[in-house]
């Protein structure tokens, strides 16, 4: 269902009724074994590949959620898109290292503002002590959509160095050995999100259910990076 987006009553009859599936489901995702599942496979990521934390990355993105409960988008983190007719839909909003790996995500409606987002993220992580240790300050690279001098405070008291390119602000002159490009990895993770079709579009109502499928989808992703590094 996550890879295909199908609908419930599309499930094959060898996995039951779809409403057990679904009633199971729903279980699952509001005693937390998804965020587990999630911390699970990170901790995993963690022993056998190691988190690179020094540069990390965090963006927002939109899903369309053609959903029809109008209680729906009051309550469970949808609102009107912005850049899609003003139409019901979703956002997530997702924390990186600097390969891309995802340790921390959340959703929230698509008329939520991205800079309004950074703490709980963070707060979300599923990994121990993102922020700055001892070892080292750790950076967060973030797009204009943040360049508030209120988001620069909140990040920096989060304890990470901010990156924050400003708008109007000129590309600085270095090549690709001095000044790397570390935010696009964010924007490759969120492409590989979107591959499943369950995440690309919102098609549930309730914004649990769909924090559910992320957490599965994030999961995945460290598990199959893993795998595919073993082979």
């Amino acid at each position: 269902m996550l890879k295909t987006g199908c609908q419930w009553n599309c499930l094959p009859p060898c996995y039951g009724s779809k409403s057990a599936v679904h009633e199971h489901f729903q279980r699952w995702a509001a005693a937390g074994v998804f965020t587990e599942m999630f911390r699970w496979s990170a901790a995993d990521y963690e022993e056998l590949e190691g988190f690179e934390l020094a540069w990390q990355s965090m963006d927002g993105s939109l899903v369309q959620a053609p959903v029809r409960q109008a209680h729906c988008r009051k309550d469970e983190g949808l609102g009107r898109n912005p850049t899609d007719r003003g139409r019901s839909g979703g956002k997530i909003h997702l924390q990186v290292d600097g390969k891309g790996m995802p340790f921390a995500v959340v959703q929230a409606g698509a008329n939520v503002h991205d800079s309004r987002l950074v703490t709980v993220t963070v707060e979300a992580a599923v990994i121990a002590a993102p922020a700055g240790t001892q070892q080292g300050p750790r950076h967060l690279c973030l797009d204009k959509g943040y360049g508030y001098e209120r988001v620069e405070r909140e990040v920096a008291g989060l304890g990470y160095v901010p990156h924050i390119r400003k708008i109007g602000e000129e590309k600085r002159p270095g090549s690709a050995e001095t000044h790397p490009a570390r935010r696009w990895v964010v924007e490759r993770t969120f492409a590989w999100l979107k591959g499943f079709r369950a995440i690309r579009t919102r098609y549930t109502c309730r914004g649990a259910n769909y924090l559910a499928l992320l957490q599965f989808a994030c999961a995945l992703i460290l598990e199959r990076r893993i795998k595919a590094n073993s082979a």
